[in-house]
């Protein structure tokens, strides 16, 4: 039996080929957070029965998944959803317009689906901004995760969508609105 320096020494590291970004890999990345996180919200409905360390576990598990889409397959393809005019992509912060905690408690009280999970608002903007928003007390919180934009008002800036369409009325533009937009059912 070797012994665990033998085994050290004779491992031969890994050296993954770097996925492509494109459709398949997106829809790949789509369908597998989708089936995590129903195995992960089916375990955590249905075994936890207590605020226990597995509880926490299984919910920072959710959090991975919804983070990870929207890392690669929100930011790596479109960049955001949204974008403050006049963003630099190099002097911008990513924001999940809506926090991801809310989101996930969202999805775990069946409030939305998975697919609204995976796909809520993300927007791109300055880092000047993002600084506003702190010290605004709105970096992890939004006033109205109906009306979302409205946590943006502070920064009397203007918004457009992934492929410049403007919105015309941060007031009014609504959850509903985003899924419309970019037809999540």
């Amino acid at each position: 039996m070797n012994t665990l320096k033998e085994n050290l020494d004779s491992f031969k590291e890994k050296i993954y080929k770097r996925v492509q970004r494109n459709a398949e890999s997106y829809s790949q990345c789509e369908d597998f957070a989708s089936s995590e996180l129903e195995r992960l919200l089916d375990m955590y409905r249905n075994t936890v029965f207590a605020e226990d360390m597995r509880a926490r576990l299984i919910r920072d598990s959710i959090d991975h998944h919804v983070r990870r889409y929207h890392k690669y397959s929100i930011q790596g393809n479109i960049g955001s959803h949204y974008r403050e005019v006049g963003v630099i992509e190099s002097d911008s912060t990513f924001e999940h317009v809506i926090p991801a905690g809310l989101v996930r408690d969202l999805l775990i009280d069946k409030r939305i689906t998975i697919k609204q999970a995976l796909n809520t608002p993300t927007c791109l903007v300055k880092r000047g901004s993002d600084k506003i928003l702190t010290e605004s007390g709105l970096v992890s919180t939004n006033s109205n995760n109906w009306f979302f934009f409205r946590r943006y008002n502070v920064l009397n800036s203007a918004f457009t969508t992934y492929n410049g369409q403007a919105i015309a009325d941060l007031e009014t533009w609504n959850l509903q609105n985003h899924f419309d937009f970019f037809g999540i059912v």
